[in-house]
């Protein structure tokens, strides 16, 4: 889905594994390509956007840690696609925060910062995952009595 309507960088000819731990699942580089619209300047930098999903893996995974999400058993099909949409909504934040600091200064940046397609959207999809793959809401707030 590509919401920015920039070209998309060319997922057939870089399709990497990024390797899960075996409780975790593996990751593909062509599936975050195709699937999060990443801008053309990644078209030919596919060490760049394994390693964007390594980092991104390493994080949800260090967020994971103390939660006990299935007793020790393989992930359901459920808590598959909340842990990968988890990790590749974090990685196409981290591809934007690069691409703001290079186009800050004109309107189309200003314009892009309020579309759907910006490091924050993406880090709460990331944050709205992780929460609904260890079973909590997405919404729900505490207050303090």
């Amino acid at each position: 889905m590509n919401l920015s309507n920039m070209p998309k960088a060319d997922q057939q000819a870089h399709d990497q594994v990024v390797a899960g731990n075996g409780y975790y699942p593996d990751l593909s580089t062509a599936y975050f390509i195709e699937n999060f619209a990443l801008p053309s300047e990644y078209s030919n930098k596919t060490n760049v956007i394994r390693d964007k999903l390594k980092a991104a893996q390493a994080e949800i995974n260090q967020e994971l840690d103390k939660v006990m999400l299935s007793n020790g058993e393989a992930l359901n099909a459920q808590q598959t696609l909340f842990y990968k949409l988890a990790v590749y909504s974090k990685a196409k934040a981290s591809t934007l925060i690069s691409r703001l600091s290079n186009t800050h200064r004109d309107n189309a940046a200003a314009q892009q910062q309020a579309s759907v397609d910006n490091f924050d959207y993406w880090q709460q999809q990331s944050i709205n995952n992780v929460r609904l793959l260890i079973g909590l809401s997405p919404t729900a707030t505490v207050e303090l009595i």
